[in-house]
């Protein structure tokens, strides 16, 4: 079998295994999944990397895959998305559409080998997002934003020929606005979070895990109380355990496949734990080499994060109760909207319906020089539904019907020098 029919067998498999597609994000946080090269492979990169920023970015152990001079990474991904439904009868039912803005997200990544066991990483990209703005639409301008740039320094260390570990320090500076445009205000702040990971080569297949504490941000000042009053949150990018295994042994050697498990806390992350759930994230990628030029396919499947069966209590959002109410809804709540479970539903729908499930991505690589290369990838969604909130709530029906789809591109250069 040739290379061009064996990678039209995998491509085939990989999209077969798709219902819905869906670009972007797991939650809030982005992954490797937008990265030039890995983002065609659907993000799978725990246990090995096809490019350098995977290791800076991922498992720091795969630092050691790059440990013979400097590379230098530099690239940048376009990421739209479109979000709409109905309202829920109890907030008029109207059809409702988000106008948010497409994204571009950067990636800058360095590596520099001090030894053939030593390689140092650091790099700068996003690493979290999400946004939704249905200002106009009749159900109280919800508006909402989160962006965090991650700033990493770290190091790979081969302690054995087959075992080598990784630490990675992060500093991550957010920017963050969430409930409606006549309540809250876009604020900043910073945080750090660590990453430690360790990988195993046995010949043609390696093994690999890390564990990543969760980002905590306090932003001061965000939201409103409807009586002169702003409270603060914390809000926590989720911690997560993360679980690989990559194989080159088909095609000769040509083809490396990979497959990874990440598992995300957001049950146990400030501010999310009120409306999302824990997150368990699959991918597989896989990438055949042909001479100067690399072919990439990939999938991944995680379950939308939307928690159900809220109580329909007063249980706020990271402990804020209550809030100011729209000015739409003064009439029925007065100033002050307590934060009860439909007004979290409301939230959910409105500010965090990240209900992305399935992803199918593809990309190449070609090395335009001995020192150069590049990589694209691109990824196409189709639409995925959800509802969200509950038929017989204190409000009456409050459920919302939330419509998704994405596509994003990406391109990178990097520079070898060794």
């Amino acid at each position: 079998m040739n290379n061009k029919k064996y990678l039209a067998i995998v491509i085939a498999a990989l999209a077969a295994s798709s219902t819905a597609v869906v670009a972007g994000t797991n939650g809030t946080d982005l992954n490797n999944n937008l990265l030039p090269a890995t983002g065609g492979m659907g993000g799978a990169s725990v246990a090995r990397t096809v490019e350098p920023a995977a290791a800076v970015f991922g498992n720091p152990a795969n630092l050691t895959q790059y440990n013979e001079g400097t590379s230098f990474t530099f690239g940048a991904t376009y990421f739209d998305h479109n979000v709409e439904g109905n309202a829920s009868a109890a907030f008029g039912g109207a059809d409702i559409k988000s106008q948010t803005n497409p994204y571009l997200v950067p990636t800058i990544a360095i590596t520099q080998a001090f030894s053939e066991n030593l390689v140092a990483g650091l790099g700068l990209s996003v690493t979290a997002g999400l946004g939704a703005d249905f200002r106009g639409e009749g159900i109280g301008d919800p508006l909402s934003e989160l962006i965090v740039f991650n700033a990493n320094v770290g190091a790979g260390y081969k302690v054995t020929e087959n075992l080598s570990l990784g630490a990675m320090a992060t500093i991550g500076n957010g920017y963050f606005q969430a409930s409606t445009n006549e309540n809250s205000g876009s604020t900043h702040n910073f945080g750090f979070r660590a990453t430690v990971g360790g990988k195993y080569d046995m010949g043609a297949t390696s093994f690999g895990a890390y564990y990543r504490s969760e980002l905590k941000i306090r932003y001061d000042n965000y939201i409103s109380d409807g009586a002169g009053n702003f409270w603060d949150d914390h809000v926590a990018q989720p911690a997560e355990i993360a679980f690989g295994v990559a194989n080159n042994s088909l095609m000769g050697g040509a083809l490396q496949v990979n497959a990874d498990v990440i598992h995300k806390d957001y049950s146990g992350a400030a501010f999310y734990k009120d409306f999302y759930r824990d997150q368990t994230v699959f991918n597989l990628g896989a990438q055949l080499t042909t001479g100067k030029a690399q072919w990439r396919v990939g999938y991944s499947h995680a379950r939308d994060p939307i928690k159900r069966n809220l109580d329909p209590g007063n249980i706020g959002i990271g402990g804020n109760d209550p809030i100011q109410t729209p000015s739409a809804f003064v009439p029925l709540f007065g100033p002050q909207l307590p934060v009860t479970g439909p007004v979290v539903e409301y939230f959910q729908a409105t500010n965090a319906a990240a209900v992305w499930e399935n992803t199918v991505t593809a990309g190449m690589g070609y090395q335009l020089m001995p020192n150069i290369k590049v990589d694209i990838h691109a990824a196409f969604s189709l639409d995925n539904e959800e509802d969200i909130g509950t038929a017989n709530s204190a409000l009456g029906d409050n459920v919302w019907t939330i419509e998704a789809s994405a596509w994003q591109a990406g391109l990178g250069l990097t520079w070898s020098f060794k």
